[in-house]
């Protein structure tokens, strides 16, 4: 590049010292980060020294927020904005990107619920909220970030799930 620099996609910028990623954080929304994972995760990032990420931590049920809210510390309203995200609805999803300045640039499909039992115990409305939440949920908010992603030809989907998919219990 022979020392000048070069725009990147997203307002970066690459030179012969690397790339530098500073001039415009990256929105990141993570679902289910009232425990975790997700709160975790939205903690690392909102701490990120650089200060690379501008994290939308997502939970459905706000009254569980005080424990994100507490390791977010001084994070909290700076690089870490809490918000309302119910996976299992399309009026939630849309109202919760309508909050977001910008674009997703990260998103983060963390939300997820267990179920554990016989399956002759087990309601078949209960089982479908399983999968409402664990499957529909993340492909709800794919579906929902995909379409800016593919226009600016850039952004990251990135799906948690569990191991249970993988290994069965004996009842």
């Amino acid at each position: 590049m022979n020392g000048q620099s070069q725009v990147l996609p997203g307002g970066g910028h690459a030179s012969r010292e690397g790339i530098n990623m500073a001039a415009a954080p990256r929105t990141v929304l993570i679902s289910g980060c009232s425990s975790g994972i997700g709160l975790e995760l939205a903690v690392q990032l909102a701490h990120d020294p650089k200060k690379r990420y501008q994290v939308v931590a997502t939970m459905r049920d706000l009254g569980k927020k005080e424990t994100l809210e507490a390791a977010a510390g001084e994070a909290l309203g700076q690089t870490l904005t809490v918000a309302q995200l119910d996976v299992c609805s399309d009026e939630s999803v849309a109202q919760c990107l309508s909050c977001i300045q910008g674009e997703v640039d990260v998103l983060v499909n963390n939300a997820g619920m267990g179920l554990v039992g016989p399956l002759e115990g087990l309601s078949l409305a209960t089982m479908q909220n399983v999968f409402d939440t664990n499957f529909f949920g993340a492909v709800r908010l794919v579906k929902a970030v995909l379409p800016g992603m593919k226009r600016r030809r850039q952004g990251h989907i990135v799906v948690i799930s569990s191991v249970m998919g993988l290994q069965g219990e004996l009842w």
